[in-house]
């Protein structure tokens, strides 16, 4: 696989953002635009940032979970636990993890609160879709605590394709 030249800038970020640069830090927030401003101000990001060193900026690890909700590290499923335990959201939409990185943001996020793992089932009473996650979420976090250690992913993906088509 070959690497681009700026394949530190990435997609997303922060709620909002479209797109930021994982060397410096700063975030693109486009917002609602014509197709080919955002293209031109997607563009300019590459190009200004297409210099960055590495080493110049590191993503805080947040310590709460207000932290948490304006960091990075949030995702639409990992939003909506977030939502049903605080009433407040990250995004306007809801929605299960489809995959180990969906899941491993959740999972970060109850780290910050532990005590919500064991009241998983509101998250299902409200979104009905998240019931086989639930269900299944002690075996689901065993696997992803030993990825890192296997380096294996693709049994988890494959459970987790499972729970969705039991939605």
């Amino acid at each position: 696989m070959t690497r681009k030249k700026t394949d530190w800038i990435v997609a997303c970020g922060r709620a909002g953002e479209t797109a930021h640069c994982q060397r410096c830090g700063e975030g693109l927030i486009i917002g609602t635009q014509r197709l080919e401003v955002a293209l031109a101000a997607m563009k300019a990001f590459l190009k200004i940032h297409s210099h960055c060193q590495p080493g110049q900026w590191k993503e805080p690890i947040p310590a709460s979970v207000e932290q948490w909700a304006e960091s990075r590290d949030t995702g639409v499923s990992s939003g909506t636990i977030y939502k049903i335990f605080t009433g407040r959201g990250v995004y306007d939409t809801f929605d299960i993890p489809h995959d180990p990185d969906d899941f491993g943001r959740c999972y970060r996020l109850l780290k910050l609160a532990p005590e919500w793992v064991g009241q998983l089932q509101k998250v299902a009473d409200e979104f009905p879709e998240w019931q086989p996650f639930v269900s299944a979420w002690p075996k689901l976090t065993e696997m992803y605590e030993q990825a890192p250690r296997t380096g294996e992913r693709g049994e988890m993906y494959y459970v987790m394709q499972t729970l969705r088509a039991e939605e």
